[in-house]
């Protein structure tokens, strides 16, 4: 076995091209996973590094245990200050490939490509475009008009583009105006040392010691949900589920804003629990140990959290809209309109019944796709159809 030093030598000395991922979430969130697993995928056939772009806001734990590291307050000060730090390290690294993790980053696209232009080679910037919600979904809000103007207007600048799923690359490539050859759908990746322990499911004593131990006492099962409170979440279906089944709990992950506190209040919600966020091995436990988990989306790029679930042994069901539809139809139960909340609680009640509502085989068909090996695949034809 070769360790990762020493294979990270012997790709320096046999000239293989470089790679440097760009994110600016830590490695608890989606995205900060999600690059790890990037690094993972390519590390076999690039010289990979990675430039965490690091606030206290997205950082709250420290550094991140690997890459290099550029501080700022927050990512409105790192509008101006990331630049030159980035500069440095793209000159000194030279990669070949520019990748940035997502499309708030596409401020800094010409960023990259003027570093490399001082460089004794060719560099291509590649962008992952997972959804296009900031520029689309909220015409009316000042925060999000700036937010394109200022953090995502350049992303169409980037050589070349990458997806998460045909949906988004669907709706990119008309909001941007993309040509179709510019870019490729390479999925997202489980992170297989989180969620693919294949160890048998939780017994139902388990799940009840479980949740006893995080304070979840008296209740007949546990549903999960793991989301931001933005209105594309749909949360208020998932409450409204909570309303219908007071004996099961229902729990999320995510920020307890001051709205959703006040919807709880209103249907004296008692059976709804808030954590504000995990680690990916507690996530992991809480995934193990629910008894289904809720995703009613409206609109998702992707929709990770009801495969890791799956992954994890435990049955979801989703929403039929957007890229849920398109990962999961036929995979798993899907609620059309998304806002039927007595839809999902019949779920749930089959669930709780003993009955299996996802089929198996075609649950490992799409944990195959979404393994790391299939990714890494994807990802390495990509990057090596680029023109870099």
């Amino acid at each position: 076995m070769v360790h990762s030093s020493q294979r990270a030598l012997n790709l320096y000395f046999f000239n293989v091209k470089k790679i440097l991922l760009i994110c600016d979430k830590n490695e608890c969130t989606s995205f900060g996973r999600l690059t790890l697993c990037l690094q993972q995928a390519l590390e076999n056939d690039f010289l990979v590094e990675i430039c965490w772009l690091k606030t206290p806001k997205f950082f709250p734990d420290g550094s991140p245990s690997k890459g290099v590291v550029v501080e700022a307050k927050s990512l409105y000060t790192g509008f101006w200050s990331f630049r030159r730090p980035l500069k440095k390290i793209i000159k000194n690294f030279k990669p070949d490939i520019v990748f940035f993790i997502r499309p708030e980053l596409g401020f800094l696209v010409p960023v990259a490509q003027k570093a490399c232009k001082g460089m004794d080679k060719s560099c291509h910037t590649v962008m992952f475009i997972h959804d296009t919600f900031a520029e689309t979904l909220y015409p009316g809000s000042l925060k999000f008009k700036l937010l394109n103007l200022f953090y995502i207007k350049n992303t169409v600048r980037a050589h070349s583009f990458v997806y998460n799923s045909q949906w988004t690359r669907t709706e990119a490539e008309k909001h941007f105006k993309l040509q179709g050859s510019q870019g490729t759908v390479i999925g997202c990746p489980i992170a297989e040392n989180l969620f693919f322990k294949g160890e048998r499911p939780a017994t139902a004593e388990e799940r009840r010691l479980f949740r006893q131990s995080h304070g979840i006492k008296n209740f007949n099962g546990m549903c999960l949900n793991v989301s931001l409170d933005e209105p594309r979440k749909n949360i208020d279906t998932f409450l409204e589920m909570a309303r219908l089944r007071p004996n099961t709990a229902f729990v999320r992950v995510g920020k307890l804003s001051e709205r959703i506190r006040s919807v709880i209040n209103e249907k004296q919600l008692w059976n709804v629990f808030h954590f504000n966020r995990f680690s990916g091995r507690e996530l992991r436990e809480f995934y193990r140990h629910c008894d289904l988990m809720v995703y009613p989306s409206f609109l998702e790029g992707f929709g990770l959290p009801p495969i890791e679930a799956l992954a994890c042994g435990t049955p979801s069901v989703s929403a039929g809209t957007s890229a849920l539809k398109e990962n999961l139809d036929g995979v798993t139960p899907l609620v059309v309109p998304a806002d039927n909340a007595e839809a999902y609680a019949l779920v749930l009640d089959r669930v709780l019944a003993g009955e299996k509502v996802v089929h198996e085989a075609a649950v490992e068909k799409l944990l195959e796709q979404c393994s790391m090996d299939a990714f890494a695949k994807r990802v390495v034809a990509a990057l090596n159809v680029s023109e870099i």
